[in-house]
């Protein structure tokens, strides 16, 4: 998980960089979400596990 948000991270630092010294407004937002990502992955990661275990729990108390 580290090496991930590390390589996020990187990218979207190059992403920064390259779209605006070339004036790519496309790249700079791919930057921004790849910025976003690399903080916010864990949480959101474990909070999808976490969403999934209880909807799935949930779905086999209402069998019974």
């Amino acid at each position: 998980m580290d090496m991930l948000e590390i390589a996020l991270t990187l990218g979207g630092f190059v992403l920064l960089v390259l779209g605006y010294r070339r004036h790519r407004r496309g790249w700079l937002v791919a930057a921004a979400l790849l910025l976003f990502l690399s903080g916010n992955l864990g949480p959101l990661l474990s909070g999808l596990v976490d969403g999934w275990n209880s909807a799935r729990t949930s779905n086999v108390a209402r069998k019974l």
